[in-house]
């Protein structure tokens, strides 16, 4: 398989090796989120590296972060391209939520979705992994090897049937936003870290 070529976006540094640990500072007021369509937020920094839709198998990540305020977060990004109407994208990734970091995974068709489980108190990281099983997304956390399903988005994958391999590309990469300000310094920005990066395509 041909050596994954990543780029920046919304602002986001382009590690010079993503196979180490490596940081995305995020400002305030950024995030990956659509309550409705008037409200459609896609500003949140991120690195991402262009595949076809087919050609995903899965990707993996750990994330840490200095979570502290509200909606702090971090995680992998899948965002799927789209001719007829607004994008589609699914993430997981820890978010800080009253008082507390999660595990939480959002899934956009037309609008987000949300949803949310503990995490073991005092953790600040935790991995995530993305698996394509059919026209499914399957997105677990694992901790000591066992992997936790966390969701199944089952419309993740139905419009790129496998027969027809070609379509506009999507974007596989991992993300971190702060969409509350602090309220100490409205300036601060969070910088969450990443390691073990992986992505794996079908042969």
């Amino acid at each position: 398989m041909a050596s994954l070529i990543w780029h920046p976006a919304n602002g986001a540094t382009l590690p010079s090796d993503t196979t180490v640990t490596f940081t995305i500072n995020a400002p305030p007021k950024t995030d990956i989120w659509r309550p409705a369509e008037t409200d459609d937020v896609f500003n949140a920094p991120y690195i991402y590296t262009d595949m076809q839709p087919a050609a995903f198998k899965r990707m993996s990540v750990t994330v840490a972060g200095p979570w502290k305020t509200q909606f702090d977060q971090g995680g992998l990004v899948l965002a799927f391209p789209r001719q007829d109407g607004p994008s589609r994208w699914i993430k997981a990734g820890i978010e800080f939520f009253q008082g507390k970091p999660c595990l939480g995974v959002v899934g956009n068709d037309r609008f987000s979705d949300w949803s949310l489980c503990p995490m073991i108190e005092g953790e600040t990281k935790a991995t995530f992994e993305a698996v394509k099983e059919g026209h499914s997304l399957w997105i677990h956390a694992v901790k000591d090897g066992e992997r936790q399903p966390l969701r199944e988005v089952k419309w993740a994958f139905i419009d790129y049937p496998e027969e027809q391999k070609q379509y506009e590309a999507m974007r596989v990469g991992v993300y971190a936003a702060k969409p509350t300000p602090d309220k100490d310094d409205a300036e601060a920005t969070i910088e969450a870290s990443f390691t073990d990066l992986r992505v794996n395509e079908h042969s």
